[in-house]
Formats: C-alpha cells, sequence, structure tokens
C-alpha cells in the first residue's frame, strides 16, 4: 500500500494534498456531529466513516511527509517515516474497528441501562483489537513473538509485583464482566448489608447507587470474592414473605382465610401468581403464619409491604383479633391495651388561623358538619378548573398545590402542610379553581360542607373581611403563577372580593326566607 502510495506521490503530490484535506474535513464533520441527533440516528454510518478515514488519512499524512522529507533532501528519516506511518495506520484501524463494535453494542442496549455493556469490557475490546493491530504490524516486520515475550518478562514480572491489588482488582472485574452474575440496572445485595443499583463496573471497582442517592464504590476483588443476592431489575418479579404471629385460639383455617383476603386487597401485589399464606409454626405461642407474594419488580416492594400490612390490620381488626403479643416471662399479668387514634377535629381545627375569630360554638358545629377524608400520594383532590363545593383542612401529610403553564409543564406554587387548609378560594368566588391541589404524600383530610361555612359568615358578617383577606393573600402569593396559566383570571381587588363574598353568603338566606 505504501509502494503505490510512493508512486503515485511523485507527480500527483497536490491530489494526495487534496486528499488529506477531504479527509480532515470529514473527520471534522464526523465528531461535529458525533453528539448530535444525525449520529444518535445514524451511529454505525459514523463509525463506518471512522473506520475508512482514519487510516486513510494516515497513509496520506505519512507519504507527504516522507515526498517533503526527500524534496529537503533528508533521506535518513525515509525509513522511520515508513515504519511510523504503518504502526499508527494499524493502530488507527484497529481503534476504527474496535468503535465500530462499541457502537454496534451500544446499538443493542438503547437506553436500557440492564442491556449496557460495562465500560470494562469496552475497554477491554479497545485493548484486544489494538493489541491485534499490533501484532499484525509487527508480523508484518518480521519480528518473534517469542523474543519480544522474553526481552519482556521480567519488566512483566516486576511491574506485576507492584501492581498487585491493582492487577487483581482488573482481572476480577474481568471475571464479572465475563460471567456476569448481575447486569448493569440489577438491584444486589451484600454480606455487608449494602443494598444499591449497579450502575457501572470498571477496571478497578464496581459502583452502587444506594437508596439514599450515594454512590458505593466496591474494589472488584471484593466483589468477586463475597456471595452476592441479586435482586434484579425493574423487569424481574421479586417474591418476598412475610410472617404474621396471630393466637392460637384462632382457627387457622379462619386465619389464613383472613390473611389472603388482605394480600388479594393489595394493589401493589400481583394477582398472578396468586398470594399464598401457610400457617409456618404451630408448635408454640403464639402460631407464626406466612404470607407470600409477588411483586413486580424489587423497587415495588416497600410500597406493597406497607398496602400489606395495613390490609391486614384492617382484617384482623374487623374480625375482632389482635395481633398476639410476645411473653418473655413466666409471671402472667394482663396487657394494657393502648387506643391511638387520631386528633379529634374539633382539635385539628383549632391549629386554623381563623379559629380565633370563632367561638367555641361555632367551633364545635363546624366540627360536627366535618368528615375525615383520606388520600394515597398522587391523587388529585381538587382538579384545576373544578367548583370547589366544600372547605379542606389539612389533618396529615403534604398538599402540593400547582398551576398549568402553557407549554404544558406544571408548576408547584406552595406546599400545604398539618394546619393548613384550601378550597376556601374557589368556594366562595364564582370562578373556577385555577390551582390543582393533588396529595404529595398519603395525606388526611378534615372536608367541612359549604353550607356550614355559609351559615356561620351570613352571621357573623365581621368574618367577610377576614375571608376576604386570606382569599386576597393567596391571590397575590399565586399572581406570577396565574400569569403563567392558561387559564387567565382577572385581577381582584380587596374590595371586589369582599362584596363576592357578602353575595354569596346573602343569596342563601334569602332563598331560606322567601321559602318561609
Amino acid at each position: 500500500m505504501t509502494a503505490l502510495f510512493d508512486s503515485l506521490a511523485q507527480d500527483n503530490w497536490h491530489l494526495f494534498l487534496g486528499v488529506l484535506l477531504a479527509f480532515l474535513v470529514i473527520r471534522f464533520i464526523t465528531w461535529r456531529i458525533d453528539n448530535r441527533p444525525v449520529a444518535s440516528r445514524f451511529p454505525g454510518l459514523v463509525a463506518l466513516l471512522d473506520l475508512l478515514v482514519l487510516p486513510g488519512m494516515v497513509l496520506v499524512a505519512g507519504t507527504l511527509l516522507r515526498l517533503g522529507a526527500r524534496v529537503l533532501e533528508v533521506p535518513d528519516v525515509d525509513a522511520g517515516i515508513r515504519s511510523l506511518t504503518l504502526l499508527v495506520a494499524h493502530l488507527a484501524a484497529g481503534w476504527a474497528v474496535a468503535r465500530l463494535i462499541e457502537v454496534v453494542l451500544l446499538v443493542r442496549a438503547d437506553d436500557d441501562l440492564s442491556e449496557r455493556v460495562p465500560k470494562l469490557v469496552v475497554g477491554l475490546i479497545y485493548v484486544a483489537v489494538m493489541l491485534f493491530a499490533l501484532a499484525v504490524y509487527l508480523w508484518q516486520r518480521g519480528y518473534s513473538f517469542t523474543g519480544i515475550w522474553v526481552s519482556t518478562g521480567v519488566a512483566a514480572a516486576v511491574l506485576g509485583l507492584a501492581l498487585q491489588k491493582t492487577l487483581g482488582d482488573l482481572f476480577s472485574g474481568i471475571a464479572l464482566g465475563v460471567e456476569r452474575p448481575f447486569r448493569l440496572g440489577d438491584w444486589v445485595e451484600l454480606n455487608s448489608g449494602i443494598v444499591g443499583q449497579v450502575i457501572d463496573l470498571n477496571w478497578r471497582s464496581t459502583r452502587l447507587r444506594g437508596w439514599d442517592n450515594s454512590t458505593h464504590i466496591i474494589p472488584n476483588s471484593q466483589m468477586a470474592g463475597q456471595p452476592i443476592k441479586n435482586l434484579h431489575d425493574d423487569q424481574h418479579l421479586y417474591a418476598p414473605w412475610y410472617f404474621v404471629k396471630l393466637p392460637a385460639e384462632v382457627d387457622p383455617r379462619f386465619a389464613t382465610a383472613l390473611l389472603l383476603d388482605a394480600a388479594m386487597r393489595c394493589e401493589s401485589v400481583l394477582k398472578f401468581p396468586y398470594p399464598i399464606v401457610r400457617l409456618s409454626e404451630a408448635t408454640t405461642v403464639p402460631y407464626v403464619y406466612m404470607v407470600w407474594v409477588h411483586l413486580k419488580n424489587y423497587p415495588a416492594m416497600f410500597r406493597a409491604r406497607e398496602e400489606l400490612f395495613r390490609e391486614i390490620h384492617r382484617s384482623l381488626q374487623e374480625a375482632g383479633i389482635e395481633m398476639a403479643p410476645e411473653v418473655r416471662e413466666m409471671r402472667t399479668r394482663r396487657a394494657h391495651i393502648s387506643h391511638a387514634e387520631p386528633p379529634s377535629i374539633l382539635l385539628a381545627l383549632k391549629g386554623l388561623d381563623v379559629s380565633g375569630l370563632l367561638t367555641a360554638d361555632e367551633l364545635e358545629e363546624v366540627a360536627a358538619r366535618g368528615v375525615y377524608c383520606h388520600y394515597d400520594s398522587g391523587h388529585v383532590i381538587l382538579a384545576e378548573g373544578a367548583q370547589s363545593d366544600a372547605f379542606y383542612v389539612v389533618a396529615g401529610g403534604l398538599v402540593e398545590a400547582t398551576v398549568t403553564l402553557p407549554d404544558h409543564t406544571r408548576k408547584v406554587t406552595e406546599t400545604l402542610g398539618p394546619g393548613k387548609h384550601f378550597g376556601i378560594t374557589a368556594m366562595l368566588t364564582t370562578d373556577p379553581s385555577f390551582i390543582e391541589f393533588t396529595a404529595k404524600s398519603d395525606v388526611s383530610l378534615i372536608r367541612i360542607d359549604l353550607d356550614c361555612v355559609r351559615r356561620i359568615v351570613a352571621a357573623r358578617p365581621e368574618l367577610s373581611e377576614r375571608l376576604a383577606g386570606v382569599v386576597k393573600e393567596r391571590l397575590d402569593t399565586a399572581e406570577a403563577a396565574r400569569t403563567a396559566s392558561r387559564q387567565p383570571v382577572r385581577r381582584l381587588s380587596l374590595r371586589d372580593i369582599s362584596r363576592r363574598i357578602e353575595t354569596v353568603m346573602v343569596r342563601p338566606n334569602r332563598f331560606y326566607h322567601r321559602g318561609r
């Protein structure tokens, strides 16, 4: 190949120079689009262009360099330039082949973390292909591999002794990459109790991301030398079992039926394979029952476990069965049963900012008309554009207030915690709610009917000004979000809000007197 270039370059050096410039332009273009949509749509084409361009560019550049040396009458460097050109061309071709293999593997993996190839394997591919290219070059030059290995054996032994621990991590990583006891994206549990998701496997360590978003860096030699519990990725079923202790007086058939019914009511528990309940231990008191369920993956275990225990508590409570206490002393005594209940509605209402304007009788009247309601995380309590017919008080959990922007994204305007309230703005005005209230966590709310609030405000006109102030403060706080919202809302003054509240409060009383 180089002899052909030499014969052609004698009279066509300007053509070779143009080819070199063309190669440089093509390589610059492929480098510029490497992270662009074109490269993402045709990554194999870009890698194939590199395979053709890089070796050719090196050969053309080497030929022109040798021609320049001859023109400058420096003949002693001709052989060195020729050898160096061939070496770099072989290495460039090896690198391009390894790059093409990497692109093929990345295309197969797509965006799925579990299908990605660890960086250690990719690095080994580059090293193996480039070493093969180097071996081909040496073979073409007539070198003996035996002499090379003997001459470098002493240096390799000294280097291996100095890098013993590092090489141990390297070969352990190679063993993990070949055997693949886990893949990228799998959740694993180690002997030390560390649980994390495998995010990378390089030449020295394995990286795990824990539930607290921290990264655990484990040397490959430690990973390869300990038992690993693979919990698999999001596409793998997870089947844990839980133990429940019940009094021996409860019929086992009745107990297993109750526990199975509780498991079947859980939304996070798969119905196929169906849950299984077995009497696990009946030689001791209390009896131990095993509840075996299947979940869609390991991360779903936390939500499903809470839901399962909650439904088991509900089933046992409805059946009048208490969890069996464990007695560790020979003396017997009557156990005290604790009754833990949520705070009363009256106590929760006393924490509101408007409770100071209500008398004790009015608070008791509102509490009598209020009821507890519970929502799971993510439930939309009051949708954007809906008309509220109640007044809500947050008793527990968090409620998120959001608006929709013109680009269809949602913006959080406020997060309401225990003691906060909402629904008064849309309830006391004729406009629909421009804010959407969603349960950010599992929440418990106190719902108060509209008629109760209207009747109290109608009897106490001084409350209108205070309610108008609360509504005005809410509107001013969300003014920026209202401007960006899809639904334009007319700006209201404090006087306009007061008039609307008076109109809403007086109108039911007029209808009431007309009816009488």
